[in-house]
């Protein structure tokens, strides 16, 4: 499986043979580049701009927008329920992100070399944690 960021939570999932799928594709109003991708499956975690440009994507079959289970060229999904902007900030979820460098002391590493994409192989898996620092797709 090839794993590509795009920026914010936009991310393209691909496997040969399965569904293509695109999370939370954002606005080209945003000032990112415009998103140039074509997905079977498209996720949409809440309705915002940086989550919800699903015109934006080409040959979506299925979009998913809420809960429940779904399943789409031999990829299932589960959709779960997210809390909204406004109940975060009450503190019914986490509100704020904190950087990457402190992620990454937090997970005990100094610094990471930015990968384009992460390609995900059965052979590759390993039973301990792994990180992988993403750049965003331009």
């Amino acid at each position: 499986m090839e794993l590509t960021w795009h920026g914010l939570s936009c991310f393209r999932m691909r496997e040969r043979g399965m569904a293509t799928v695109v999370t939370d594709p954002y606005s080209p109003n945003l000032g990112l580049p415009p998103l140039k991708l074509k997905a079977d499956l498209v996720t949409v975690s809440h309705d915002a701009p940086g989550h919800n440009f699903v015109k934006g994507i080409k040959g979506q079959r299925l979009v998913i927008q809420g809960p429940g289970e779904f399943e789409v060229g031999n990829v299932f999904v589960t959709g779960i329920t997210m809390a909204s902007q406004e109940q975060r900030k009450n503190g019914a979820g986490p509100n704020t992100l904190g950087s990457v460098s402190r992620f990454l002391s937090e997970m005990g590493l100094s610094k990471l070399q930015p990968q384009p994409d992460l390609k995900v192989t059965k052979s590759a898996l390993s039973d301990s944690t792994q990180v992988l620092l993403l750049e965003m797709e331009s």
